[in-house]
């Protein structure tokens, strides 16, 4: 059984390869914008990351695990809209601290 999970999170990690990079990328730039604007005086938004706030390092490790889960499940194609709406968050952050510079 293990050797089918493991064989499914390879499958999935070559068919995904650019979404799984981009949503864990994607995820910790949104982790550096977070710490950058809580250092501007903002407040974390989603309550469920705001323990954690602007650390990129558990942020990546989160984004990783949920990576690993969606190949594991076979369902990798769910991190194109993931990744897409990763994209959005990073991009509104962006706009958003640029604008209190």
């Amino acid at each position: 059984m293990f050797a089918e999970k493991r064989e499914a999170i390879f499958e999935g990690l070559r068919a995904e390869k650019l979404f799984v990079a981009a949503f864990v990328l994607l995820n910790i730039l949104d982790a550096y914008l977070t710490g950058t604007a809580i250092a501007l005086g903002s407040s974390e938004f989603n309550p469920a990351t705001r323990a954690f706030g602007g650390s990129m390092l558990l942020k990546g490790a989160i984004a990783v695990l949920i990576t690993v889960a969606l190949l594991m499940f076979r369902r990798g194609k769910l991190l194109r809209p993931l990744s897409v709406g990763m994209l959005l968050v990073v991009v509104w952050n962006s706009i958003a601290v640029w604008s209190w510079v």
